[in-house]
């Protein structure tokens, strides 16, 4: 029973119960609503962690220190002026 969501299994529950005392002629779904809550259970938790997913990517890049990152610039901006001035242009970055 580890692929049955708590959240499915109540929302099933409570149609069981709708369907049982609105729609007696509805009984013969009951069953259906059996088979149904697995998949149903692995879709809503497939949503919850595409959800946990997209709230923290690993792709962001860390945060830095603004005057570091700012003296990092500079560095890479003399040493690329430098190279130009010295006409080295065939060294990558």
């Amino acid at each position: 029973m580890k692929c049955l969501n708590r959240n499915v299994l109540i929302g099933l529950g409570v149609v069981a119960v709708a369907v049982f005392l609105l729609a007696p002629a509805g009984r013969g779904a009951l069953p259906l609503l059996l088979v149904a809550a697995c998949p149903l259970s692995m879709i809503l938790m497939m949503r919850g962690m595409s959800k946990m997913g997209s709230s923290s990517s690993p792709a962001a890049p860390a945060r830095t220190d603004p005057q570091r990152e700012i003296e990092r610039k500079d560095a890479e901006i003399a040493r690329l002026e430098a190279m130009l001035r010295d006409g080295n242009r065939t060294d990558r970055v």
